[in-house]
């Protein structure tokens, strides 16, 4: 990476910046998981490294929540876009130059941020815990170069329309940047209070529907038709889904603060909006799934589809519980409780992830003109991450629910803790599979780059058969 960052533009070849990307989220996903295995051994077993103060849970935690959060799932994000919305536009990168700089700036900014935070140096605010100049370098330095290579590209295209995944692609990078600034006003302007908290749910309801779960969207409408040879079903329908999920997605937020003294109209009116969320999610698995007729075959042969087609079926209980669990009757039991930390792994290591490795696997072998170099460790991998994730998932939402009774019932705080200890030692081992099978997967993809076969110009990685 160094030796390109002053060297010109036309002696940077084409994708670099798109490899740096997605061998660094990969990297940051190996530090994100192995940080959640340590923090869930911490839950599972008590005496688990209680005399290191910089260890604690309170400390770990929120490294862990940003390091996927920017590190993987960002990460992803930008190395996915950075190769998909030239390749739609028929075009090349609008700065190579520019998309190198921009990694280099990420993992910087990625590591003063996390350094700060694990130093204790935070707001103190749930999913917007960075310092005021941090949330200033993030939102300048390291989004917005990123929005306007994008953007730039797209407007570069050589080719007709924009197609679904750019709409989003750009979009959900545009409003990322106005939710970062908007979401930590509480920091910039010192509010307290009821303001405190209403800005920093909104600020956390928004990163996920106006981020995290359009952009993996949007990576699906790519690489399903790329790899199948279907076109997609109905552009109209994505569409239909891009501006839904503007509309619905974009709520007030204040179901997050239902038992808060905000006020009932705003709360209600979150909750309509929170149900409807469920058009833009039927649009969308409707749209993916139909796409697929006629190549289901490929869901078990070909590893890019395995893993976009899982990350999509878990978008139907994702989206039914996201709908669902924000109106005041569902409300009032899983909030608080781990039904709502399993609902979260759900959006980020279930359905997101998926979408993101898909991506990643696809684009890398691409970018670098190299066929995988073993099929056999990508699934090995994909098994890992699906029963990994599994594991936390339902131990994590039967945690929640005994959670919710005991609260609901008055149960003594210590009888819930001693009901839920097995689930808890089950979410460990679930996420310490999830980090063991990412190890795996860098390995995998460094020797695809090392060793893998050389691609013939012109053919794609889904065209040719992997070794096994």
């Amino acid at each position: 990476m160094l030796k390109y960052l002053f060297a010109k533009e036309e002696d940077i070849p084409g994708g670099s910046a798109s490899i740096f990307f997605g061998f660094s989220c990969i990297m940051w996903f190996i530090v994100g998981t192995g940080i959640g295995s340590f923090n869930a051994a911490k839950l599972a077993f008590p005496d688990f490294f209680t005399h290191y103060y910089a260890l604690q849970f309170g400390h770990m935690r929120q490294v862990h929540v940003h390091t996927v959060i920017f590190g993987w799932i960002v990460g992803a994000f930008a190395a996915s876009a950075l190769y998909i919305v030239p390749a739609l536009g028929n075009t090349k990168l609008w700065s190579e130059k520019l998309g190198v700089w921009n990694c280099m700036a990420w993992n910087v900014g990625l590591m003063l941020a996390l350094s700060t935070l694990w130093f204790g140096m935070t707001s103190g605010r749930e999913y917007s815990d960075f310092m005021w100049p941090i949330d200033i370098y993030i939102a300048f330095c390291m989004v917005t170069p990123l929005f306007i290579n994008i953007f730039m590209s797209i407007l570069n295209r050589r080719t007709q329309g924009i197609y679904t995944t750019n709409w989003f692609f750009a979009g959900s990078f545009f409003m990322l940047i106005i939710v970062f600034l908007v979401g930590n006003a509480p920091e910039f302007f010192h509010l307290t209070g009821l303001n405190e908290a209403y800005m920093t749910w909104w600020f956390a309801h928004n990163v996920l529907g106006l981020l995290i779960t359009p952009v993996a969207a949007a990576i699906t409408y790519y690489i399903v038709p790329k790899v199948t040879g279907n076109p997609l079903y109905s552009h109209r329908v994505g569409h239909l889904h891009f501006w839904s999920i503007v509309v619905f997605y974009s709520t007030p937020a204040a179901h997050h603060l239902m038992s808060s003294p905000l006020p009932e109209w705003l709360k209600s009116f979150a909750s309509v909006e929170g149900v409807l969320i469920l058009v833009p999610a039927v649009a969308y698995v409707c749209n993916i799934l139909l796409t697929m007729q006629g190549r289901w075959s490929m869901f078990v042969e070909n590893i890019e589809i395995k893993y976009t087609i899982t990350g999509v079926l878990l978008a139907i209980p994702l989206n039914m519980q996201g709908g669902f669990q924000q109106t005041r009757a569902i409300n009032w039991y899983v909030h608080g409780t781990g039904w709502i930390v399993a609902h979260a792994h759900l959006a980020l290591l279930g359905f997101s992830t998926f979408a993101e490795a898909a991506a990643i696997y696809y684009g890398l072998q691409t970018m670098v003109r190299r066929k995988l170099y073993s099929l056999s460790l990508a699934n090995f991998h994909f098994w890992m991450l699906l029963i990994g994730f599994s594991l936390y998932w339902v131990s994590m939402t039967i945690a929640g629910l005994i959670q919710g009774a005991g609260k609901i019932y008055e149960v003594p705080y210590l009888d819930i803790v001693i009901a839920e200890h097995p689930y808890m030692i089950v979410r460990w081992l679930g996420g310490t599979m999830v980090f063991l099978g990412n190890i795996v997967w860098l390995y995998n993809m460094y020797m695809t780059v090392k060793e893998g076969e050389k691609l013939e110009h012109g053919v794609l990685p889904h065209e040719v058969a992997y070794v096994r």
